[in-house]
């Protein structure tokens, strides 16, 4: 099913790394100022003072245990993953009742930092302590990382989800109850058999958080699968209502009416979106008549295509007849010169029609999750000798998010962007490609740049429609077909241009809130909730 984009509101447990408080003060009164005073720099955000600080206590007091937590903490939070988890090692000898959340801590030190290990010790953490949800949670988006659905790995995760709803039922405190239910249920919503489970589950999350637009609509869309049509509409709207930038409910919502509504009752639910949506009515509307005559654009082409495909079988067949044809004719024969011709006019009509065919239905997807910065780097190499003297740049923000991607689609459409542009330039031009993730789309862009003489305000409207072209050689399916390549990811392919200004082509790609890295969960210690309630935007993966 649509797996939405993440608005800014999504549920997680917080990226905040706490201090401890609740850990033994040391017997040196200057060790315990030196420790007050790192306490204070970290809650005003000067970590520098408060790694220099902690340091001091412990120059007071090698057995500080407080103090030699707290520096991990702000090594954590600098990044410093092996500093961090030689702090929290340390820990673990000096404080050996807190072994599960150290367990936690140092389990979550190594995921970060790319070291072995970091299963281990999150087991080791819900082995000391069953109840520890946080281990669990973070289990759970370890062993779902790129497992497909029914496999061992992912009915693992489902495992550990579960055990977090029932231990929060029986008093368990836990302040990522709404993360917890709309991973698992994302997870279950891929089996039929599940359906029934996820749409309870989801209903569980939107209680604990309502605001959450993605959730409603994966309900809604469960919903109308399941032939609730009323209620689906109503899971739309919602979410139509909390995040009126969010495509999906949209394009949903369209879909229902689309095959469910008659005309005098699509007529009905406009005036009730009107009566609804108020002063955002007029937007709501006119973003869902674009998608409703996508649909109908879709189902015209569905038809097209098939009949297309027949003539291309039939072109095909007659084209290896005239090829075996030319084959018997005497080379001496008069004819033989212009039954060549038509076998290269058949052959070219041939290739541009398996072209415009294949610019109206994308092949079908293999998605895997993906690090876009080396896809890019393996482009670079392709069509480094291919840039005609012009600069070509690749640049790359860091810690770009993986996305689930089909990469040799993905890599197809890229690589005819930057061509285009390298045709748009002179020897003397430049092409810069750029990657980075988009916070406010909950996205991950890649843009192609070129300071070219731009696109003409008369053709910007028709660039993207099969068979327009503007080169003499070329045949018009280019960009239509990266488009529709796009299109199949649930992303956006825009362009911006202006005359004698150059060409901005972006392309928007959607990161799941099943496909985001392991959270940075280490709260208060002694109050796991109070940091865990705030709201962040990647905290699930797939």
């Amino acid at each position: 099913m649509n797996k939405p984009e993440l608005p800014d509101n999504a549920p997680a447990p917080s990226d905040r790394i706490g201090i401890a408080r609740t850990l033994p003060e040391s017997g040196n009164a200057n060790a315990r100022r030196h420790c007050r005073g790192g306490d204070y720099a970290m809650e005003t955000g000067d970590l520098a003072s408060a790694e220099a600080a902690y340091r001091a206590a412990l120059m007071k007091d090698a057995g500080n245990v407080r103090a030699r937590h707290n520096l991990g903490v702000v090594h954590y939070r600098q990044g410093s993953w092996a500093d961090a988890l030689d702090c929290f090692t340390v820990c673990l000898d000096l404080v050996p009742d807190r072994a599960a959340d150290m367990h936690f801590k140092m389990g979550l030190c190594r995921i970060k930092g790319g070291f072995k290990g970091g299963l281990k010790d999150l087991e080791a953490a819900t082995r000391v302590d069953p109840d520890h949800l946080e281990a669990h949670f973070q289990l759970a988006l370890l062993r779902a990382e790129g497992a497909e659905s029914g496999s061992k790995g992912r009915q693992q995760a489902v495992e550990a989800l579960r055990y977090i709803l029932n231990a929060v039922d029986r008093g368990v405190p836990f302040g990522n109850v709404d993360g917890t239910c709309f991973m698992l249920a994302s997870f279950l919503d891929d089996l039929p058999e599940n359906v029934d489970e996820a749409i309870m589950v989801y209903r569980r999350g939107l209680e604990a958080n309502p605001l959450f637009a993605p959730g409603h609509n994966n309900l809604g869309v469960l919903l109308m699968q399941a032939g609730q049509t009323l209620q689906a509409l109503g899971a739309f709207k919602i979410a139509i209502q909390l995040e009126p930038d969010y495509a999906l409910p949209y394009r949903n919502l369209a879909h229902l009416l689309f095959d469910h509504k008659s005309s005098a009752q699509m007529e009905q639910e406009y005036t009730t979106i009107i009566e609804e949506f108020g002063a955002k009515a007029a937007s709501v509307l006119a973003r869902l008549s674009l998608e409703l005559i996508d649909m109908g654009r879709v189902q015209v082409g569905e038809s097209l295509y098939t009949r297309g495909h027949q003539i291309k079988n039939l072109m095909g067949l007659v084209g290896s007849r005239t090829r075996r044809l030319i084959r018997r004719v005497p080379q001496e024969d008069r004819f033989l010169d212009d039954l060549r011709g038509i076998a290269r006019d058949q052959e070219h009509i041939y290739d541009q029609w398996v072209a415009y065919l294949r610019s109206m239905k994308q092949d079908p997807l293999n998605p895997t999750l993906v690090d876009v910065p080396p896809l890019l780097g393996k482009i670079k190499e392709t069509v480094s000798t291919r840039t005609g003297g012009a600069l070509l740049r690749f640049v790359y923000e860091p810690q770009v998010p993986q996305v689930k991607v089909d990469p040799g689609m993905l890599r197809e459409a890229v690589t005819n962007l930057i061509l285009n542009a390298l045709d748009a330039v002179d020897e003397e031009g430049m092409v810069t490609v750029q990657a980075g993730y988009d916070n406010k789309r909950a996205s991950v862009f890649i843009e192609v740049e070129d300071n070219g003489p731009g696109i003409s305000e008369e053709i910007q409207g028709r660039i993207f429609d099969p068979g327009f072209s503007t080169k003499e050689k070329g045949n018009g399916f280019g960009l239509s077909i990266c488009s529709r390549i796009v299109s199949a990811h649930r992303g956006n392919l825009r362009m911006i241009s202006r005359p004698g200004a150059g060409a901005v082509f972006r392309i928007d790609i959607p990161v799941d809130f099943e496909l985001v890295s392991e959270t940075d969960s280490i709260g208060w210690s002694g109050d796991p909730i109070s940091s865990s309630r705030l709201p962040l935007a990647e905290e699930f993966i797939e």
